[in-house]
């Protein structure tokens, strides 16, 4: 009977609540030593989100995120979530101390591809082009079709480009762009 007694109260002066979010998790303190120079491998009672009464660590982060990255200390691998974005997944990484390399390879593509669209966005956003105010030769530029421009070589695709892109990118910027998302806008 004393050594059920002795394992039990072993077993729960080895455990840890944490609360995220307001979601409770509870492990042992040896899962959390795991992976070391981390933000939990550090816990003590001595700090402010520690609540005596309670018995409990306070984190108020994303608790989903947090899921994935206690199991990471039990199972030794960091799966992404796919119900939060790439850039998030990275600040709750950055917060609890982790590297995000270490991101399984199983989801590496998904992981990595809020990456390949800010890179994109970033590059349209440098093409942005208002017609208005750009000349021809500033057209042929944005698009690289300077040397073109130059030997007065635009074909017809490379002159209507621009064009259709305002049609589509920028409702307001003509008459056609105005008829085409007063149709679009009228037809839902």
């Amino acid at each position: 009977m004393y050594a059920q007694t002795y394992n039990r109260t072993a077993d729960l002066d080895n455990r840890v609540i944490l609360n995220v979010g307001g979601i409770r998790f509870e492990t042992y303190k040896a899962t959390l030593k795991k992976i070391p120079a981390t933000r939990l491998s550090r816990l003590t009672e001595a700090l402010a989100n520690y609540d005596p009464i309670l018995n409990e660590y306070f984190f108020d982060r994303h608790p989903g995120v947090f899921a994935q990255i206690l199991n990471y200390y039990r199972t030794g691998k960091l799966h992404y979530p796919t119900n939060v974005c790439g850039p998030l997944f990275e600040e709750e990484l950055e917060f609890w101390g982790l590297d995000a390399n270490q991101v399984e390879p199983c989801c590496w593509m998904t992981y990595t591809a809020h990456r390949d669209t800010q890179q994109t966005l970033a590059i349209l956003d440098t093409l942005d082009i208002d017609s208005d105010k750009l000349s021809e030769e500033e057209l042929a530029r944005k698009f690289g079709w300077e040397e073109d421009y130059i030997k007065a070589r635009l074909s017809w695709w490379q002159k209507m480009k621009p064009k259709l892109w305002l049609l589509f990118d920028e409702p307001y910027s003509s008459n056609y762009a105005k008829v085409y998302i007063h149709i679009i806008l009228n037809q839902f």
